[in-house]
C-alpha cells in the first residue's frame, strides 16, 4: 500500500486517492500530513461525507485494502455485534 500513499518528497503534504466500496461506488479522499510536529496522517477531503453516507458509529472498523489486481484501493466497514455474550465483527455496508 505504500506506493498508493507516497507523499511528494519535495515538501508535499497531501495526496488525493480513490477507493471503491463493495457496491462499486468510488469514494475520493485526501490523506494529509500536518507539519506542526504531529506527523500522523489524517483523512480530510471526502472523509466526513463517507462517514455520513455510511452512517458510521464510534467503534466501527474501516478497512482499506489493495484489490487483487494491485492497482485499485478498496474500502470496507465492519460493525461489532454481540451473539451469546461474544463479540463478532460483521461486514457492514
Amino acid at each position: 500500500m505504500r506506493k498508493h500513499f507516497r507523499l511528494d518528497q519535495e515538501g508535499g503534504k497531501s495526496v488525493d486517492f480513490k477507493v471503491t466500496d463493495k457496491y462499486g461506488k468510488v469514494w475520493p479522499f485526501r490523506l494529509y500530513t500536518r507539519n506542526n510536529g504531529h506527523p500522523k496522517p489524517v483523512l480530510t477531503k471526502g472523509w466526513i461525507n463517507f462517514v455520513k453516507k455510511k452512517k458510521l458509529r464510534v467503534g466501527d472498523k474501516v478497512i482499506f485494502f489493495v484489490h487483487e489486481n494491485g492497482d485499485q484501493l478498496g474500502i470496507r466497514v465492519q460493525r461489532s455485534i454481540k451473539l451469546l455474550d461474544q463479540e463478532h465483527w460483521a461486514e457492514y455496508m
